[in-house]
């Protein structure tokens, strides 16, 4: 095939658009014998259009059809394709067409592209926003050899039309039909050449076709194997949507389901749906691994005629108990599927984390696995292995390996001896570093929310809600006396899910 060039931008008497050739059949041919391959006699000279049945001509001009069974030199260049073309002279009061019947009338209110390939020898002396197609319901014809005074529905709007001497560039468009339309004419409508000087223009592969889509009937296919594949292909397509959001004009069914697509093209949006059963829809799952000892049922979840096991059993069920590879096949008339599963054993994750935790007062722990076979993590998501322990609960760990998953706990209780306050008696802010500050501390379960200190009157001189809670032994940020002092300590007390509001209170004695 000889080089096609660019596409050339055309319009509608109403819209200009950019079109892009559909690559295969997308729909019925209308303009019979569009590539001149066609004829009665080889054209053994010029002026014989009519030979290349069914185009004629329309008006008293001389339109030329050449083909490869006569070698020319008129035939300036190869064939867009195949062995014909088409020719047309053009020049000051002449103006030639081609003419030909459509193959069938066109539907009112149905989109059409149009599109065919040409090549000038002079591309400089073209007149460009010309060149078009003019589709009626009764044969344009003339006495005369002078433009036809109508508007074609498509014609060129580019204002250069050819960029290169005797090159195929292909020019299309679309329009909407009024309905009964059944002869095409094409050629020149809007002017001709301005001045007097031969002018050829190369015609080939003239198509017109409906612009629609059609993925079929809904349709049932045997198994999984099987493939489907959707066609969207549309006349003058700019973009095609698939139901996953693929864009592809071809689409390939590998599972049942319901498919649907939009295709947009510039005179009309189009969808259509389509639903994909499969007979035989079954699957024995992935591959997999089990612990040592255990059972897998495997099952053919569509009834079938007749199944087969890779063992030679029959029945619809099989249940595996040592490691292999597990074969069926299901069968209908007309119709058979087949699934593989493989199969291995191991040996099951172990985990302990020990014995329950009995702790005391602000006593902590360091709690990790004593032994973890596959793969460790606390369920609560703690990000370390060993994790120290300082309040009373629970502690859920978990190893994992190919075959499950197992879950171990601990329980850690400081309820035994009690979880105890801590307050200090004594203690002695003198800037020497050593018990500057009065603070409590206690085991995990306890959480403090408040501190306040007294003078001997009762005053508060101190008093906080958030952490840390402690005193530095002043007041008003001036150091108080040698005295003793009283506090009071709110805190929370959390032990086995159950909280409870505490206080205490207490003396303390300053020393500097």
């Amino acid at each position: 095939m000889h080089s096609s060039g660019k596409l050339i931008r055309l319009g509608l008497t109403w819209l200009l658009t950019v079109w892009v050739s559909c690559s295969g059949v997308c729909a019925q041919e209308l303009i019979p014998n569009g590539g001149f391959e066609k004829y009665t006699i080889c054209p053994y000279q010029d002026n014989l259009l009519a030979e290349a049945v069914p185009w004629y001509n329309p008006n008293r001009a001389t339109p030329d059809f050449y083909h490869r069974c006569q070698p020319t030199n008129q035939m300036q260049l190869p064939p867009h394709s195949g062995q014909g073309l088409g020719r047309l002279f053009m020049d000051q009061g002449w103006a030639e067409y081609f003419g030909t019947p459509l193959v069938s009338p066109l539907v009112a209110g149905e989109a059409y592209q149009f599109e065919m390939a040409l090549a000038a020898e002079f591309p400089a002396r073209y007149p460009s926003r010309s060149f078009g197609a003019y589709f009626s319901t009764q044969p344009l014809t003339s006495t005369d050899k002078l433009l036809f005074p109508v508007r074609p529905q498509v014609y060129d709007t580019q204002v250069k039309t050819f960029t290169k001497a005797l090159t195929w560039e292909m020019i299309g468009g679309c329009f909407v039909a009024k309905g009964g339309e059944q002869f095409a004419t094409i050629g020149n409508f809007n002017e001709l050449p301005p001045f007097l000087s031969s002018y050829y223009l190369f015609a080939d592969d003239i198509s017109l076709k409906q612009i629609k889509l059609n993925l079929g009937n809904d349709t049932t296919l045997c198994g999984r194997s099987s493939r489907y594949r959707l066609s969207a292909r549309t006349p003058g397509a700019t973009d095609y949507r698939w139901n996953d959001g693929s864009t592809d004009s071809v689409f390939v069914v590998k599972r049942p389901g319901k498919y649907w697509v939009t295709v947009k093209t510039p005179c009309k949006v189009l969808s259509d749906t389509i639903v994909v059963k499969y007979r035989l829809d079954f699957s024995l799952g992935n591959d997999t691994t089990l612990c040592t000892g255990a059972t897998l049922a495997l099952s053919v979840s569509t009834p079938a005629s007749g199944y087969q096991w890779q063992d030679g059993s029959t029945q619809r069920t099989f249940t595996v108990r040592q490691p292999g590879t597990f074969r069926v096949r299901a069968s209908e008339p007309g119709c058979s599927a087949s699934d593989t599963i493989a199969v291995r054993y191991i040996a099951p994750p172990r985990l302990s984390l020990g014995s329950p935790l009995e702790l005391c007062g602000a006593e902590t722990h360091l709690l990790k696995p004593v032994f973890a076979e596959g793969k460790f993590s606390w369920v609560d998501g703690y990000p370390a292995t060993d994790r120290l322990i300082t309040s009373s609960n629970t502690y859920y760990g978990q190893v994992v390996n190919d075959c499950m998953t197992l879950i171990n706990s601990v329980k850690a209780d400081y309820g035994e001896c009690g979880c105890v306050l801590y307050t200090p008696d004594l203690f002695t802010p003198n800037n020497d570093g050593i018990n500057e500050w009065f603070e409590p501390f206690a085991c995990g379960d306890i959480t403090i929310t408040g501190l306040s200190v007294f003078n001997r009157w009762g005053e508060v001189i101190y008093q906080t809600s958030n952490a840390p809670f402690r005193w530095d032994g002043s007041y008003k940020n001036q150091p108080c006396d040698t005295d003793i002092y009283a506090w009071a300590i709110t805190y929370l007390l959390n032990q086995q899910g159950r909280i409870s509001q505490k206080q205490k209170q207490g003396l303390l004695r300053l020393a500097r």
